[in-house]
């Protein structure tokens, strides 16, 4: 809730502590939503500045260099800058966004990011058009929701808290019934080996013992949200290729397939980076790049098919 109303009454021309005081918040708060949302405040401050001197100008057009300096606070020499200025324009000279440059205080939205919290409320801010995501089928301990409101349904294969149900529950939501799901399988799979003998729920939870069930796993997944969903309902699938000994499972080209084979129409895509390397195995040869990134595929159901 507290990000909602940042969106909706932060002002690039007010500092921080400014900011933090019109939207109810902390300061911290404040410079998080600039941070999750790539402002650039250095830019923003400088076109704050230039509105000021030309607004000025414009109501007291015979007032000096001096005066204006006087009144405003700023050297004569920064008055002058900003009344030669080109007040037309409006590029950056970095990655990052001006919230002068966008309309309704909505930023460039982009397909990659180091933030899943970004790309999480991109994806609600673009297509679900909500301030959470109505279903999780793979709650887990929550960690899509730790600046989002929980959705109203949370399931899991192995429930970790009270609030969140088995997941073959979920068998029993009415048909084209919802709005958004979401789902996060496990990325990893162990292969053959005496790992497939892990006996403990937390152990099983975390990887898949062979390929086929990986792929298995999220065919089951993306014909249940189908069959769930709404037409013109969004499903929201977390997922990366992974390695299983020494080759390559090329997971997320299975799950394009597969999902549009059922009538889902892909309209996106996020790209998930990480600069932290992702797990290795102790002693194997490195035979392919490592991933060093996620994807987040955004579904639309089309036309209804039997599944």
């Amino acid at each position: 809730m507290a990000k909602s109303i940042i969106a909706s009454k932060y002002n690039p021309c007010l500092s921080v502590a400014e900011n933090a005081e019109r939207c109810g918040v902390s300061e911290s708060a404040i410079r998080k939503y600039i941070r999750t949302n790539g402002i650039d405040r250095n830019y923003d401050n400088k076109v704050a500045k230039q509105k000021a001197v030309l607004a000025l100008r414009e109501k007291n057009p015979a007032m000096s260099l001096a005066e204006m300096a006087r009144k405003l606070g700023y050297s004569v020499n920064t008055i002058k800058k900003y009344l030669t200025l080109d007040n037309a324009q409006s590029e950056t000279a970095t990655s990052k966004v001006s919230t002068f440059d966008v309309k309704k205080n909505v930023n460039n939205i982009k397909s990659f990011s180091f933030s899943q919290d970004e790309i999480l409320s991109n994806i609600l801010h673009l297509y679900a058009h909500s301030e959470t995501f109505e279903c999780d089928l793979t709650y887990s301990i929550g960690v899509f929701y730790k600046h989002l409101p929980q959705p109203a349904m949370k399931f899991d294969k192995y429930p970790q808290s009270e609030d969140v149900r088995p997941l073959e529950e979920a068998y029993n939501i009415p048909d084209n019934s919802l709005s958004s799901i979401i789902c996060d399988l496990p990325f990893i799979v162990r292969g053959h080996g005496k790992e497939n003998n892990a006996g403990q729920l937390v152990e099983r939870f975390n990887f898949f013992a062979t390929a086929e069930e990986a792929y298995q796993a999220n065919l089951e997944m993306i014909t249940l949200a189908f069959r769930k969903l709404k037409r013109g309902g969004y499903f929201i699938m977390k997922s990366m290729d992974v390695r299983c000994k020494a080759h390559t499972l090329w997971l997320n080209a299975y799950i394009q397939v597969e999902a549009m084979k059922l009538g889902f129409v892909m309209v996106d895509l996020f790209i998930l980076a990480t600069k932290s390397r992702m797990l290795s195995y102790r002693g194997e040869k490195q035979n392919h790049a490592r991933k060093y990134h996620s994807y987040f595929f955004v579904f639309r159901k089309g036309n209804s098919i039997s599944v």
